[in-house]
């Protein structure tokens, strides 16, 4: 691979910016694997949490797909879904988005309830195992979009799926933070699972009032902590 070595501020744009160039000169193939987070870090010179927040980010643009076993796969790159158009938020928009991504996930949650296939339940039920067994925050933080994602997926509808991916990303840092937060408060730990596992069984039971009122908690519930637990200066949204 001909990759340049980067340090500067902003360092995990310029890995994503890097990784996206990879993909649209087709080094990579949709399908392919790309290295690992290790061999990333130790090329780039940067720390993993560094590495995994580009990931991420190309994955809540639909660029590759973030699986707990397998590592990041390729899912082909399309321009319209990168998005590039839509400059990274702001401390003031932050709450908007935020704002945008519980109206969206509620209507989504109402639409898997409807539309879930046994694949699709089979998709939530393993990504909520993983989330429960994970020990480190940033494996959690994965698992956690990854169940959010697979809701969203099991919705039937791709243009709210691209939606969701693209303002995912742009609250991802956010939501790293998040679990950071709770990481070490079992209560807290507790409460999302539930949560969680509420929402999982609204859509089993077909019930779409009852899952987007399940999603309303727990969106509500993890915008309050974020809500206390971080300040303008560390770039998250103000406490009251």
């Amino acid at each position: 691979m001909k990759l340049r070595r980067i340090s500067s501020e902003e360092l995990y744009q310029k890995v994503e910016k890097q990784l996206l160039g990879l993909l649209k000169e087709r080094k990579y193939n949709k399908g392919d694997k790309i290295p690992s987070v290790l061999e990333l870090s130790q090329f780039f010179g940067v720390s993993r949490s560094t590495i995994l927040a580009a990931l991420k980010t190309l994955s809540g643009r639909g660029v590759i797909d973030l699986l707990a076993e397998e590592g990041a796969i390729v899912t082909g790159y399309t321009p319209k879904r990168y998005f590039q158009y839509m400059p990274m938020p702001q401390h003031e928009n932050l709450e908007s988005l935020f704002q945008t991504l519980v109206m969206l996930e509620t209507t989504l949650v109402k639409l898997a309830a409807v539309n879930r296939t046994e694949q699709d339940l089979l998709t939530m039920s393993h990504t909520l195992e993983l989330l429960e067994r994970s020990e480190r925050y940033k494996d959690k933080s994965i698992q956690d979009y990854q169940f959010h994602l697979a809701v969203a997926k099991a919705s039937g509808n791709p243009i709210l799926l691209e939606l969701f991916q693209s303002l995912s990303a742009k609250i991802s840092k956010s939501m790293d933070h998040y679990h950071c937060l709770i990481a070490t408060d079992l209560e807290c730990i507790q409460d999302t699972n539930q949560q969680h596992e509420l929402i999982m069984e609204m859509i089993l039971c077909e019930d779409p009032s009852g899952a987007s009122e399940a999603m309303m908690l727990h969106l509500t519930y993890a915008r309050k902590l974020m809500r206390k637990g971080f300040s303008i200066r560390s770039e998250f949204i103000e406490t009251d």
